[in-house]
Protein backbone atom coordinates (compact mmCIF):
# COMPACT_ATOMS: atom_id res chain seq x y z
CA UNK A 1 0.00 0.00 0.00
CA UNK A 2 2.89 2.37 0.75
CA UNK A 3 4.44 1.85 -2.71
CA UNK A 4 1.07 2.59 -4.35
CA UNK A 5 0.85 5.89 -2.45
CA UNK A 6 4.40 6.77 -3.54
CA UNK A 7 3.55 5.89 -7.15
CA UNK A 8 0.47 8.15 -7.10
CA UNK A 9 2.35 11.07 -5.55
CA UNK A 10 5.26 10.65 -7.93
CA UNK A 11 2.90 10.76 -10.92
CA UNK A 12 1.34 14.00 -9.67
CA UNK A 13 4.72 15.63 -8.85
CA UNK A 14 6.26 14.73 -12.24
CA UNK A 15 3.29 16.19 -14.10
CA UNK A 16 3.39 19.42 -12.05
CA UNK A 17 7.15 19.79 -12.59
CA UNK A 18 6.70 19.30 -16.35
CA UNK A 19 3.91 21.89 -16.44
CA UNK A 20 5.97 24.43 -14.49
CA UNK A 21 9.18 23.79 -16.44
CA UNK A 22 7.57 24.01 -19.86
CA UNK A 23 5.47 27.02 -18.75
CA UNK A 24 8.54 28.99 -17.58
CA UNK A 25 10.36 27.97 -20.75
CA UNK A 26 7.51 29.29 -22.91
CA UNK A 27 7.49 32.59 -21.00
CA UNK A 28 11.26 32.87 -21.37
CA UNK A 29 10.97 32.26 -25.14
CA UNK A 30 8.40 35.03 -25.51
CA UNK A 31 10.32 37.59 -23.45
CA UNK A 32 13.95 36.89 -24.33
CA UNK A 33 13.80 35.47 -27.84
CA UNK A 34 11.93 35.82 -31.09
CA UNK A 35 10.88 32.16 -31.22
CA UNK A 36 7.28 32.97 -30.43
CA UNK A 37 6.00 30.03 -32.51
CA UNK A 38 7.99 27.60 -30.35
CA UNK A 39 6.66 29.24 -27.21
CA UNK A 40 3.13 28.91 -28.65
CA UNK A 41 3.58 25.16 -29.11
CA UNK A 42 5.07 24.92 -25.64
CA UNK A 43 1.99 26.71 -24.23
CA UNK A 44 -0.28 24.22 -26.03
CA UNK A 45 1.75 21.37 -24.52
CA UNK A 46 1.33 22.92 -21.04
CA UNK A 47 -2.45 23.01 -21.55
CA UNK A 48 -2.39 19.33 -22.62
CA UNK A 49 -0.36 18.43 -19.50
CA UNK A 50 -2.82 20.31 -17.28
CA UNK A 51 -5.75 18.47 -18.87
CA UNK A 52 -3.93 15.15 -18.46
CA UNK A 53 -3.22 15.96 -14.78
CA UNK A 54 -6.92 16.61 -14.17
CA UNK A 55 -7.87 13.38 -15.99
CA UNK A 56 -5.22 11.48 -14.03
CA UNK A 57 -6.76 12.74 -10.78
CA UNK A 58 -10.32 11.98 -12.00
CA UNK A 59 -9.30 8.46 -13.04
CA UNK A 60 -7.93 7.87 -9.57
CA UNK A 61 -11.12 9.17 -7.94
CA UNK A 62 -13.28 7.08 -10.31
CA UNK A 63 -11.24 3.99 -9.55
CA UNK A 64 -11.61 4.68 -5.82
CA UNK A 65 -15.39 5.14 -6.16
CA UNK A 66 -15.71 1.91 -8.14
CA UNK A 67 -13.50 0.17 -5.61
CA UNK A 68 -15.71 1.28 -2.69
CA UNK A 69 -18.86 0.36 -4.65
CA UNK A 70 -17.57 -3.15 -5.32
CA UNK A 71 -16.70 -3.54 -1.64
CA UNK A 72 -20.21 -2.40 -0.68
CA UNK A 73 -21.79 -4.88 -3.10
CA UNK A 74 -19.30 -7.64 -2.30
CA UNK A 75 -18.31 -7.99 -6.00
CA UNK A 76 -14.70 -9.00 -5.50
CA UNK A 77 -14.46 -10.63 -8.92
CA UNK A 78 -15.24 -7.29 -10.65
CA UNK A 79 -12.54 -5.53 -8.64
CA UNK A 80 -9.86 -7.31 -10.63
CA UNK A 81 -10.81 -5.26 -13.73
CA UNK A 82 -10.28 -2.07 -11.75
CA UNK A 83 -6.84 -3.25 -10.75
CA UNK A 84 -5.77 -3.79 -14.35
CA UNK A 85 -6.70 -0.20 -15.32
CA UNK A 86 -5.19 1.42 -12.22
CA UNK A 87 -1.79 -0.07 -11.67
CA UNK A 88 -0.94 2.58 -9.08
CA UNK A 89 -3.62 1.08 -6.79
CA UNK A 90 -2.74 -2.55 -7.54
CA UNK A 91 -1.03 -3.27 -4.25
CA UNK A 92 -3.73 -1.52 -2.20
CA UNK A 93 -6.47 -3.38 -4.06
CA UNK A 94 -4.75 -6.73 -3.59
CA UNK A 95 -4.25 -6.11 0.11
CA UNK A 96 -7.84 -5.02 0.78
CA UNK A 97 -9.31 -7.78 -1.39
CA UNK A 98 -7.35 -10.42 0.51
CA UNK A 99 -8.49 -8.91 3.81
CA UNK A 100 -12.13 -8.97 2.77
CA UNK A 101 -11.85 -12.49 1.40
CA UNK A 102 -10.27 -13.70 4.62
CA UNK A 103 -12.99 -11.98 6.67
CA UNK A 104 -15.68 -13.54 4.49
CA UNK A 105 -14.08 -16.99 4.80
CA UNK A 106 -13.80 -16.54 8.57
CA UNK A 107 -17.43 -15.43 8.75
CA UNK A 108 -18.61 -18.41 6.69
CA UNK A 109 -16.47 -20.77 8.78
CA UNK A 110 -17.88 -19.42 12.04
CA UNK A 111 -21.43 -19.63 10.66
CA UNK A 112 -21.06 -23.25 9.57
CA UNK A 113 -19.31 -24.13 12.83
CA UNK A 114 -22.15 -22.59 14.86
CA UNK A 115 -24.75 -24.26 12.64
CA UNK A 116 -23.05 -27.65 13.05
CA UNK A 117 -22.98 -27.24 16.84
CA UNK A 118 -26.66 -26.29 16.91
CA UNK A 119 -27.54 -29.26 14.70
CA UNK A 120 -25.92 -31.66 17.18
CA UNK A 121 -27.66 -30.19 20.22
CA UNK A 122 -30.42 -32.46 21.51
CA UNK A 123 -32.56 -29.50 22.58
CA UNK A 124 -34.95 -28.27 19.89
CA UNK A 125 -34.01 -24.70 18.89
CA UNK A 126 -35.74 -22.15 16.66
CA UNK A 127 -34.10 -18.77 15.93
CA UNK A 128 -36.45 -15.97 14.88
CA UNK A 129 -35.35 -12.86 13.01
CA UNK A 130 -37.81 -10.13 13.90
CA UNK A 131 -41.25 -11.31 14.92
CA UNK A 132 -42.07 -14.12 12.49
CA UNK A 133 -39.17 -14.90 10.15
CA UNK A 134 -37.38 -18.15 11.07
CA UNK A 135 -33.65 -17.69 10.57
CA UNK A 136 -32.65 -21.16 11.76
CA UNK A 137 -34.29 -24.37 12.97
CA UNK A 138 -32.18 -27.34 14.04
CA UNK A 139 -32.68 -31.03 13.35
CA UNK A 140 -33.99 -31.74 16.86
CA UNK A 141 -36.77 -29.18 16.40
CA UNK A 142 -37.75 -30.56 13.00
CA UNK A 143 -37.89 -34.10 14.38
CA UNK A 144 -39.82 -33.02 17.49
CA UNK A 145 -42.45 -31.09 15.53
CA UNK A 146 -42.29 -33.44 12.53
CA UNK A 147 -41.74 -30.65 10.00
CA UNK A 148 -39.24 -29.95 7.23
CA UNK A 149 -37.26 -26.72 6.78
CA UNK A 150 -39.61 -23.77 7.34
CA UNK A 151 -39.09 -20.04 6.87
CA UNK A 152 -41.96 -18.49 8.79
CA UNK A 153 -43.71 -18.98 12.13
CA UNK A 154 -46.99 -19.12 10.23
CA UNK A 155 -45.94 -22.52 8.85
CA UNK A 156 -46.10 -23.88 12.42
CA UNK A 157 -49.86 -23.31 12.43
CA UNK A 158 -50.10 -26.61 10.55
CA UNK A 159 -48.61 -28.23 13.66
CA UNK A 160 -50.71 -26.29 16.17
CA UNK A 161 -52.10 -22.74 16.00
CA UNK A 162 -51.61 -22.14 19.72
CA UNK A 163 -47.98 -23.29 19.47
CA UNK A 164 -47.28 -20.90 16.56
CA UNK A 165 -48.87 -18.00 18.43
CA UNK A 166 -46.94 -18.82 21.62
CA UNK A 167 -43.57 -18.98 19.84
CA UNK A 168 -44.22 -15.63 18.14
CA UNK A 169 -45.38 -13.87 21.31
CA UNK A 170 -43.23 -15.33 24.11
CA UNK A 171 -40.99 -12.70 25.69
CA UNK A 172 -37.31 -12.95 26.56
CA UNK A 173 -36.81 -14.90 29.78
CA UNK A 174 -40.34 -16.26 29.57
CA UNK A 175 -41.27 -19.89 30.17
CA UNK A 176 -44.49 -21.50 28.99
CA UNK A 177 -45.96 -25.00 28.80
CA UNK A 178 -48.24 -26.27 26.06
CA UNK A 179 -50.08 -29.49 25.29
CA UNK A 180 -51.32 -30.49 21.83
CA UNK A 181 -51.81 -33.56 19.65
CA UNK A 182 -49.61 -34.07 16.57
CA UNK A 183 -50.42 -36.96 14.21
CA UNK A 184 -52.32 -38.72 16.97
CA UNK A 185 -49.48 -38.33 19.47
CA UNK A 186 -49.69 -36.20 22.61
CA UNK A 187 -47.00 -33.51 22.85
CA UNK A 188 -46.20 -31.74 26.11
CA UNK A 189 -43.60 -29.03 25.60
CA UNK A 190 -41.78 -26.57 27.81
CA UNK A 191 -40.92 -23.40 25.86
CA UNK A 192 -38.27 -20.82 26.80
CA UNK A 193 -37.06 -17.74 24.94
CA UNK A 194 -34.15 -15.31 24.97
CA UNK A 195 -33.64 -12.22 22.81
CA UNK A 196 -30.54 -10.40 21.57
CA UNK A 197 -29.67 -7.67 19.08
CA UNK A 198 -27.10 -8.13 16.31
CA UNK A 199 -26.24 -5.34 13.84
CA UNK A 200 -29.38 -3.50 14.92
CA UNK A 201 -31.59 -6.51 14.19
CA UNK A 202 -33.61 -8.21 16.95
CA UNK A 203 -33.27 -12.01 17.18
CA UNK A 204 -35.08 -14.45 19.45
CA UNK A 205 -33.96 -17.99 20.28
CA UNK A 206 -36.78 -20.28 21.35
CA UNK A 207 -36.02 -23.67 22.94
CA UNK A 208 -38.59 -26.45 23.02
CA UNK A 209 -38.23 -29.40 25.37
CA UNK A 210 -40.45 -32.46 25.42
CA UNK A 211 -41.32 -32.89 29.09
CA UNK A 212 -43.94 -35.58 28.59
CA UNK A 213 -41.71 -38.31 30.04
CA UNK A 214 -40.83 -36.21 33.10
CA UNK A 215 -44.48 -35.35 33.76
CA UNK A 216 -45.55 -38.97 33.32
CA UNK A 217 -42.82 -40.11 35.69
CA UNK A 218 -43.96 -37.62 38.35
CA UNK A 219 -47.59 -38.65 37.84
CA UNK A 220 -46.63 -42.29 38.09
CA UNK A 221 -44.72 -41.71 41.30
CA UNK A 222 -47.72 -39.85 42.74
CA UNK A 223 -50.06 -42.67 41.76
CA UNK A 224 -47.74 -45.24 43.33
CA UNK A 225 -47.77 -43.34 46.63
CA UNK A 226 -51.56 -43.06 46.48
CA UNK A 227 -51.94 -46.77 45.68
CA UNK A 228 -49.74 -47.73 48.65
CA UNK A 229 -51.93 -45.67 50.99
CA UNK A 230 -55.18 -46.99 49.50
CA UNK A 231 -54.15 -50.63 49.56
CA UNK A 232 -52.98 -50.33 53.15
CA UNK A 233 -56.24 -48.73 54.31
CA UNK A 234 -58.43 -51.10 52.29
CA UNK A 235 -56.66 -54.17 53.64
CA UNK A 236 -56.96 -52.82 57.19
CA UNK A 237 -60.73 -52.67 56.65
CA UNK A 238 -61.27 -55.76 54.49
CA UNK A 239 -59.45 -58.26 56.72
CA UNK A 240 -61.47 -57.50 59.91
CA UNK A 241 -64.70 -57.65 57.88
CA UNK A 242 -63.74 -61.07 56.53
CA UNK A 243 -62.86 -62.31 60.02
CA UNK A 244 -66.13 -61.05 61.52
CA UNK A 245 -68.16 -62.63 58.70
CA UNK A 246 -66.43 -65.92 59.36
CA UNK A 247 -67.18 -65.67 63.10
CA UNK A 248 -70.85 -64.84 62.41
CA UNK A 249 -71.13 -67.78 60.04
CA UNK A 250 -69.76 -70.11 62.74
CA UNK A 251 -72.42 -68.83 65.13
CA UNK A 252 -75.26 -69.42 62.67
CA UNK A 253 -74.33 -72.88 61.34
CA UNK A 254 -73.19 -76.12 63.00
CA UNK A 255 -70.45 -78.50 61.97
CA UNK A 256 -72.73 -80.11 59.37
CA UNK A 257 -73.32 -76.66 57.80
CA UNK A 258 -76.93 -76.61 59.00
CA UNK A 259 -78.62 -73.62 60.56
CA UNK A 260 -78.60 -73.59 64.37
CA UNK A 261 -81.74 -72.85 66.26
CA UNK A 262 -81.40 -69.37 67.67
CA UNK A 263 -84.04 -68.02 70.00
CA UNK A 264 -85.91 -65.07 68.51
CA UNK A 265 -84.84 -65.81 64.89
CA UNK A 266 -86.86 -67.82 62.42
CA UNK A 267 -85.27 -70.03 59.81
CA UNK A 268 -86.18 -67.49 57.10
CA UNK A 269 -84.50 -64.68 59.03
CA UNK A 270 -81.41 -66.81 59.52
CA UNK A 271 -81.40 -67.52 55.79
CA UNK A 272 -81.59 -63.78 55.01
CA UNK A 273 -78.80 -63.17 57.48
CA UNK A 274 -76.65 -65.83 55.80
CA UNK A 275 -77.25 -64.21 52.39
CA UNK A 276 -76.16 -60.84 53.83
CA UNK A 277 -73.05 -62.39 55.34
CA UNK A 278 -72.22 -64.14 52.06
CA UNK A 279 -72.57 -60.84 50.21
CA UNK A 280 -70.33 -59.07 52.74
CA UNK A 281 -67.78 -61.90 52.49
CA UNK A 282 -67.89 -61.80 48.68
CA UNK A 283 -67.38 -58.01 48.52
CA UNK A 284 -64.62 -58.04 51.10
CA UNK A 285 -62.91 -60.83 49.14
CA UNK A 286 -63.37 -58.73 46.00
CA UNK A 287 -61.68 -55.81 47.74
CA UNK A 288 -58.82 -58.07 48.80
CA UNK A 289 -58.41 -59.32 45.22
CA UNK A 290 -58.50 -55.74 43.93
CA UNK A 291 -55.78 -54.80 46.38
CA UNK A 292 -53.66 -57.75 45.32
CA UNK A 293 -54.03 -56.74 41.68
CA UNK A 294 -53.30 -53.10 42.47
CA UNK A 295 -50.16 -54.02 44.38
CA UNK A 296 -48.62 -55.08 41.07
CA UNK A 297 -48.29 -51.36 40.28
CA UNK A 298 -45.88 -50.89 43.16
CA UNK A 299 -44.17 -54.29 43.33
CA UNK A 300 -42.55 -54.82 39.94
CA UNK A 301 -39.42 -56.94 40.33
CA UNK A 302 -36.09 -55.54 39.23
CA UNK A 303 -35.36 -56.55 35.61
CA UNK A 304 -32.84 -59.30 34.92
CA UNK A 305 -31.36 -58.17 31.62
CA UNK A 306 -30.35 -60.47 28.80
CA UNK A 307 -30.11 -60.22 25.01
CA UNK A 308 -33.45 -61.31 23.56
CA UNK A 309 -33.96 -61.83 19.81
CA UNK A 310 -37.04 -59.80 18.87
CA UNK A 311 -38.07 -62.58 16.47
CA UNK A 312 -38.48 -64.92 19.47
CA UNK A 313 -40.72 -62.40 21.22
CA UNK A 314 -42.90 -62.13 18.11
CA UNK A 315 -43.12 -65.93 17.75
CA UNK A 316 -44.09 -66.23 21.41
CA UNK A 317 -46.87 -63.64 21.05
CA UNK A 318 -48.16 -65.29 17.88
CA UNK A 319 -48.32 -68.65 19.68
CA UNK A 320 -50.10 -67.23 22.76
CA UNK A 321 -52.82 -65.49 20.72
CA UNK A 322 -53.11 -67.99 17.85
CA UNK A 323 -56.63 -69.09 18.86
CA UNK A 324 -57.85 -65.48 19.23
CA UNK A 325 -56.37 -64.52 15.85
CA UNK A 326 -57.91 -67.49 14.06
CA UNK A 327 -61.30 -67.06 15.74
CA UNK A 328 -61.58 -63.38 14.78
CA UNK A 329 -59.89 -63.87 11.34
CA UNK A 330 -57.27 -61.24 12.15
CA UNK A 331 -54.30 -60.87 9.82
CA UNK A 332 -50.99 -60.69 11.70
CA UNK A 333 -47.93 -59.30 9.98
CA UNK A 334 -44.37 -59.01 11.27
CA UNK A 335 -41.45 -56.95 10.05
CA UNK A 336 -37.90 -56.93 11.40
CA UNK A 337 -34.99 -54.76 10.33
CA UNK A 338 -32.54 -56.40 10.61
CA UNK A 339 -33.81 -59.96 10.97
CA UNK A 340 -31.26 -60.55 13.75
CA UNK A 341 -32.51 -57.58 15.80
CA UNK A 342 -32.23 -58.12 19.54
CA UNK A 343 -33.00 -56.10 22.64
CA UNK A 344 -31.39 -56.09 26.09
CA UNK A 345 -34.30 -56.58 28.49
CA UNK A 346 -35.99 -58.84 31.01
CA UNK A 347 -37.76 -61.58 28.97
CA UNK A 348 -40.65 -62.08 31.40
CA UNK A 349 -41.40 -58.39 31.93
CA UNK A 350 -41.18 -57.43 28.25
CA UNK A 351 -43.38 -60.39 27.30
CA UNK A 352 -45.94 -59.17 29.84
CA UNK A 353 -45.90 -55.72 28.23
CA UNK A 354 -46.36 -57.17 24.73
CA UNK A 355 -49.23 -59.36 25.96
CA UNK A 356 -50.97 -56.28 27.42
CA UNK A 357 -50.52 -54.32 24.19
CA UNK A 358 -51.59 -57.21 21.98
CA UNK A 359 -54.70 -57.81 24.08
CA UNK A 360 -55.63 -54.13 23.74
CA UNK A 361 -55.16 -54.40 19.98
CA UNK A 362 -57.49 -57.41 19.85
CA UNK A 363 -60.14 -55.50 21.81
CA UNK A 364 -59.84 -52.53 19.43
CA UNK A 365 -60.50 -54.78 16.41
CA UNK A 366 -63.92 -56.00 17.52
CA UNK A 367 -66.58 -55.31 14.84
CA UNK A 368 -63.88 -54.08 12.43
CA UNK A 369 -63.91 -55.22 8.81
CA UNK A 370 -60.69 -56.83 7.59
CA UNK A 371 -58.95 -56.55 11.00
CA UNK A 372 -55.14 -56.58 11.02
CA UNK A 373 -52.26 -56.27 13.47
CA UNK A 374 -48.70 -55.40 12.50
CA UNK A 375 -45.69 -56.11 14.73
CA UNK A 376 -42.49 -54.26 13.81
CA UNK A 377 -38.97 -54.15 15.15
CA UNK A 378 -36.21 -51.82 13.97
CA UNK A 379 -33.13 -49.91 15.05
CA UNK A 380 -33.19 -46.12 15.31
CA UNK A 381 -30.58 -43.76 13.85
CA UNK A 382 -29.18 -43.27 17.38
CA UNK A 383 -28.76 -47.03 17.83
CA UNK A 384 -31.81 -47.70 20.00
CA UNK A 385 -34.39 -50.43 19.42
CA UNK A 386 -38.10 -49.90 18.80
CA UNK A 387 -40.78 -52.60 19.03
CA UNK A 388 -44.12 -51.46 17.64
CA UNK A 389 -47.61 -52.98 17.59
CA UNK A 390 -50.15 -51.36 15.27
CA UNK A 391 -53.80 -52.15 14.58
CA UNK A 392 -56.37 -50.78 12.17
CA UNK A 393 -59.07 -50.63 14.84
CA UNK A 394 -61.35 -47.88 16.05
CA UNK A 395 -58.55 -45.80 17.55
CA UNK A 396 -58.59 -43.66 20.70
CA UNK A 397 -60.44 -40.37 21.04
CA UNK A 398 -58.52 -37.19 21.84
CA UNK A 399 -60.27 -36.97 25.19
CA UNK A 400 -59.10 -40.45 26.23
CA UNK A 401 -55.64 -40.31 24.66
CA UNK A 402 -54.26 -38.19 27.48
CA UNK A 403 -55.64 -40.52 30.19
CA UNK A 404 -54.73 -44.00 28.96
CA UNK A 405 -51.72 -44.26 31.27
CA UNK A 406 -53.66 -43.12 34.34
CA UNK A 407 -54.06 -46.09 36.72
CA UNK A 408 -57.60 -47.54 36.87
CA UNK A 409 -58.72 -45.59 33.78
CA UNK A 410 -60.25 -47.91 31.20
CA UNK A 411 -62.69 -47.60 28.30
CA UNK A 412 -63.60 -51.30 28.65
CA UNK A 413 -66.35 -52.38 31.03
CA UNK A 414 -64.33 -55.33 32.30
CA UNK A 415 -60.97 -53.55 32.21
CA UNK A 416 -58.96 -52.88 35.37
CA UNK A 417 -57.14 -49.90 33.89
CA UNK A 418 -53.68 -50.92 35.10
CA UNK A 419 -52.30 -52.68 31.98
CA UNK A 420 -50.78 -49.60 30.32
CA UNK A 421 -49.71 -48.12 33.66
CA UNK A 422 -47.90 -51.34 34.46
CA UNK A 423 -46.34 -51.39 30.98
CA UNK A 424 -45.08 -47.83 31.42
CA UNK A 425 -43.44 -48.69 34.73
CA UNK A 426 -41.75 -51.72 33.21
CA UNK A 427 -40.37 -49.57 30.38
CA UNK A 428 -39.12 -47.02 32.93
CA UNK A 429 -37.22 -49.81 34.67
CA UNK A 430 -35.66 -50.62 31.28
CA UNK A 431 -34.59 -46.96 30.85
CA UNK A 432 -36.99 -46.79 27.90
CA UNK A 433 -40.38 -45.32 27.20
CA UNK A 434 -43.73 -46.21 25.68
CA UNK A 435 -45.37 -43.98 23.06
CA UNK A 436 -48.94 -44.17 21.78
CA UNK A 437 -50.02 -42.72 18.44
CA UNK A 438 -53.70 -43.00 17.61
CA UNK A 439 -56.39 -41.37 15.50
CA UNK A 440 -60.04 -42.13 16.02
CA UNK A 441 -61.35 -44.36 13.24
CA UNK A 442 -57.86 -45.03 11.81
CA UNK A 443 -56.15 -47.27 14.36
CA UNK A 444 -53.45 -47.19 17.01
CA UNK A 445 -49.69 -47.75 17.14
CA UNK A 446 -47.90 -48.37 20.43
CA UNK A 447 -44.09 -48.18 20.40
CA UNK A 448 -41.68 -49.52 22.98
CA UNK A 449 -38.50 -47.46 22.68
CA UNK A 450 -35.37 -48.90 24.28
Amino acid sequence: MRSSRISFRLGVVVRIILILTIGFAAIFMVIKTSYWLVSLWMGVFVIILCVELVRFHERSLKALREFLLFIKQGEFASMSTVDEKNKEFQEAYDYIINKFRNLRIEKETNYHYLKRVIEHVDTALICLKGEKSIELINRSAMELLQVSMIQDVGALEKVDKELASLIASIQSGGKEMIRFIRHGRIMKLSIRATEFTLDGQLYKIVSLQDIKSELEEQELESWQKLVRVLTHEIMNSAIPITNMVSMARNILVDEDNKYKKIQGLSEGEIDDLMVSLSTAESRSQGLANFVQTTKSLTRIPEPEFSDIPVSQLFKRIRKIFKVDLDTASIRLGTELSPETLSVKADPGLIEQVLINLFRNALDALKKIQDPAIQMEGFRTREGGVVIRICDNGKGISKENLDQIFVPFFSTKKEGSGIGLSLSMQIMKLHKGRIEVQSEEGKGTCVSLEF
